[in-house]
């Protein structure tokens, strides 16, 4: 990505952002390495293995992103952008987005020279492709106190994601689950939100709101009543039944083979 000496200072930022909300367990380190080799910058993980080692709580945003420019020189408008994502990709690596880290974030941008409209669109994508939460959406910011990163977390949609998920959703079993496995006995992401959508359910449901459902259908389309109404009553009703079967069946099938799958991961 840069030389030897811009990799160093590029580490010392990731490392602020890794310990801006005051823990480094090893957990965290094992998400931020993983993280750096899927988007193609293992080449960091030493390097901010070396800043962690070396961080005695003086870092200081602006002095490092100041060093970092100066170094990059006329390659500075074109890295800049990819090294904010970088940071980014770093701090959604939990799929947890604090108050501070957005914070952390907000004063990046502009330290890099990157617009406020590039900065809350790295993050969207970001926090899009992630599944990432927010503990605070731009909704919930006082304008007047903090008008920049009401603005970077102002979009839409920012308000669904605020709050932590919960982990007994079919949503983050599959994600759990994915971290260990390629796919779950190949089941995709895709057919799991298409039989949610058949049950008017979405990623945040859970096994029993999917059971609750397919039980409702079975009771409220009874056969036998139907056939007073004549064929097409039963044909539509026959069509939903077998719908709603194959959508449940789909999710129970995941959800036993996710839970083993999660039993399975060494603690």
């Amino acid at each position: 990505m840069s030389s030897a000496t811009q990799n160093k200072q590029i580490a010392k930022i990731i490392v602020g952002a890794m310990t801006i909300d005051g823990s480094l367990s090893k957990d965290e380190r094992e998400k931020v390495a993983q993280t750096l080799n899927k988007i193609g910058m293992g080449e960091l993980i030493g390097d901010v293995g070396a800043a962690i080692e070396e961080d005695d709580g003086a870092f200081n945003l602006i002095q490092e992103t100041n060093k970092l420019m100066e170094s990059l020189e006329s390659d500075a408008e074109e890295l800049a952008p990819l090294i904010f994502r970088v940071v980014t990709d770093v701090i959604a690596s939990d799929r947890f987005m604090s108050i501070r880290e957005a914070s952390y974030l907000n004063a990046l941008a502009p330290r890099l020279g990157i617009g406020a409209g590039k900065a809350k669109n790295i993050i969207k994508q970001i926090l899009a492709d992630r599944r990432c939460r927010l503990e605070a959406s731009g909704f919930q910011i006082d304008a007047q106190l903090n008008p920049r990163l009401k603005d970077l977390l102002s979009f839409q949609g920012a308000d669904k994601l605020v709050g932590e998920a919960d982990p007994n959703s079919v949503e983050e079993m599959f994600l759990s689950a994915k971290e260990a496995f390629d796919e779950v006995d190949n089941v995709s992401h895709d057919d799991l939100l298409r039989a949610l959508t058949v049950l008017g359910l979405d990623g945040k449901a859970k096994l029993e709101d999917a059971e609750a459902v397919w039980k409702e259908t079975i009771d409220n389309l009874n056969l036998p009543k139907m056939a007073g109404l004549g064929e097409t009553f039963v044909s539509a009703a026959i069509n939903r039944i077998t719908r709603i079967n194959e959508a449940y069946k789909t999710v129970l099938n995941f959800h036993q083979k996710a839970e083993a799958a999660r039993r399975a991961v060494p603690i």
